[in-house]
């Protein structure tokens, strides 16, 4: 069987290897016996030390590894399965294509991707032509990939159709199970992981949104085996807890293999036993997990999902002295019509008898004008001082303004907050963390009695 026969038909019928190949086989000229001289790649050998005048460089070494590759036969005929896809704002495009034991990078040039008669995207096998090629900048191999077409769906993306298909069936994507958020929300969960640029970003946008709402963070593994676990239980103890309004579930952006976790049952159902609304806020606006079909609530990026659970107080109040302003300015003019009728009337022969009435009368308006005047500024006063105390009485409850007085939390070597004697051994390695810096103790004397803190801070 020609190797025409067996896969390279799947390509367009006028593309220029086929034509190569066909013209190879109608001389009688095998693949392996072309002369790749012709193409002016010269064999190469490195230099043993004793017979080197001087060490390479390392371009040098990275050129030499280039010669020797690229001596040979490169253009090659590769089956692998699509990771970490990107496309440039040039065109080009960059991803891995990989098997069960291996990967190597890839790259198909801008002029190549236009002509994809599909969109890859991570998880999905493809057949592709490529050339091997060594970048010599980065010192590494890749495939430059010439035409690329889909052999079918990787192991994972079968995986997660077969899961969607599941969940869909079971009702848990329908829309009418879904929750909607609260119209006011004060306090927000978030389970991500704390080493995340997403944690940082949210909180930002938060603060800088509505600076008063709480936050309730939970840390969690966002990827690896453990993921689905914690955050399945996070999100089951911040229903336990209860006194948070809405929670935001996510992770920054990653290839599928980093984003799985959030593909996974124990996760998605979760989720949909959540009595709390939740948003899904996983990878990029391009990125879908199973856990965006479920949540109440899909964000296309973390930061995105904490604009969606926040109002904007500089707006709100933007907005509230626009309509004060469009309220005083309706009065202010009725009040000037109504005062210009008055003068009108009053020139008039027939009321001047009673003018001292119309006269009286204009006084009590103009007092019932400053009456309302005052009461809304008696309203805004009001509300002003209820803040102060609101924003004086958080700041009380603040744990960082606790620790500034003094206090530090000690953690034990397992990550727990250290509540009493009871919960440390001797020799046990402790954390103490102070408002400035953190330190490393361990346990030599313990006491269970309050009563001996005195005693034992003497010796």
């Amino acid at each position: 069987m020609t190797k025409k026969n067996k896969g390279f038909s799947f390509f367009d019928q006028d593309d220029e290897f086929l034509e190569n190949q066909e013209e190879l086989e109608a001389n009688n000229i095998s693949y392996e016996e072309l002369d790749w001289s012709k193409n002016n790649i010269l064999s190469f050998n490195f230099l043993p030390p004793h017979k080197s005048e001087k060490p390479y460089t390392v371009s040098e070494i990275n050129e030499g590894i280039s010669k020797i590759i690229e001596s040979g036969n490169t253009l090659v005929w590769v089956e692998g399965e699509i990771s970490n896809f990107s496309r440039a704002a040039s065109g080009h495009c960059y991803f891995k294509l990989k098997d069960e034991n291996s990967q190597i990078p890839a790259v198909m040039w801008k002029q190549n991707a236009l002509k994809l008669k599909f969109n890859p995207q991570d998880g999905m096998k493809v057949v592709s032509i490529a050339t091997i090629q060594v970048y010599t900048r980065g010192g590494y191999y890749q495939l430059v990939i010439q035409k690329m077409q889909p052999s079918g769906k990787g192991a994972l993306y079968e995986a997660f159709l077969a899961l969607k298909e599941k969940l869909e069936k079971e009702g848990l994507f329908d829309p009418s199970r879904k929750k909607p958020l609260p119209e006011t929300i004060s306090t927000i969960g978030i389970i991500t992981s704390k080493y995340g640029a997403a944690l940082f970003d949210m909180i930002k946008i938060i603060r800088k949104r509505s600076p008063k709402t709480n936050i309730v963070f939970m840390d969690v593994a966002v990827q690896g085996d453990k993921a689905p676990f914690q955050i399945a239980n996070a999100i089951k103890d911040m229903n336990e807890y209860g006194k948070i309004d809405c929670i935001i579930v996510g992770r920054g952006g990653g290839s599928i293999e980093d984003l799985w976790a959030f593909n996974e049952e124990i996760v998605a159902r979760a989720i949909a036993s959540s009595k709390i609304p939740i948003i899904s806020a996983v990878g990029h606006e391009i990125d879908f997990t199973i856990a965006d079909f479920v949540a109440d609530v899909r964000a296309p990026t973390p930061s995105a999902a904490a604009e969606i659970a926040t109002k904007d107080e500089i707006e709100i109040k933007r907005y509230f002295y626009i309509l004060a302003k469009k309220f005083y300015n309706a009065f202010n003019r009725y009040y000037q019509e109504t005062l210009s009728s008055f003068d009108f009337i009053t020139q008039r022969m027939a009321w001047r008898i009673p003018k001292e009435i119309i006269t009286d009368i204009r006084q009590n308006f103009t007092d019932l004008k400053k009456r309302q005047i005052r009461a809304i500024s008696q309203i805004f006063e009001k509300a002003t001082s209820r803040l102060s105390y609101l924003s004086s009485r958080l700041n009380a409850l603040n744990p960082h303004a606790i620790m500034e007085r003094g206090y530090s939390v000690v953690v034990s070597e397992k990550g727990l907050t250290i509540k009493n004697a009871d919960e440390i051994s001797y020799g046990e390695l402790l954390k103490i963390y102070f408002h400035k810096g953190k330190a490393s103790a361990k346990v030599i004397n313990k006491s269970i009695s309050c009563g001996d803190f005195k005693q034992n801070d003497k010796e």
